[in-house]
């Protein structure tokens, strides 16, 4: 698959995080669904993880843990105006994720190059 070139610029206040999406999203999902795919080959469709129309291609900018109001956080986000960064996605990493800590961690199990 070719590399994929994508905008992050606007921040949004979504139920966990704050984040920056993906603009436009699409490519970042059909890299998404082919990587899926080859993985379900090898391992069984059934092995692989999570509801494939969930995924929203995003950048976490922080995490919400604890219940409380979102206005705050919106009013911070409202106030600040980022300049929209592309960026060229140009590998695959197949990682190996947890939360066992409170957080996410990761290690890269295999490195895909595109293009």
């Amino acid at each position: 698959m070719p590399a994929v070139a994508v905008e992050f610029g606007e921040i949004v206040v979504a139920d966990e995080a704050i984040v920056m999406p993906a603009i436009p999203a699409e490519p970042v999902q059909r890299l998404r669904a082919a990587t899926r795919t080859a993985i379900g080959r090898v391992v069984g469709e059934d092995q692989v993880p999570e509801d494939p129309s969930r995924y929203r291609p995003h950048v976490s900018v922080a995490y919400l843990t604890t219940d409380g109001p979102a206005e705050p956080y919106i009013q911070a986000v409202r106030s600040i105006a980022p300049e929209p960064a592309v960026v060229t996605i140009t590998h695959v990493d197949l990682i190996e994720m947890h939360r066992d800590r409170r957080m996410y961690e990761w290690q890269v199990v295999a490195r895909m190059p595109l293009g």
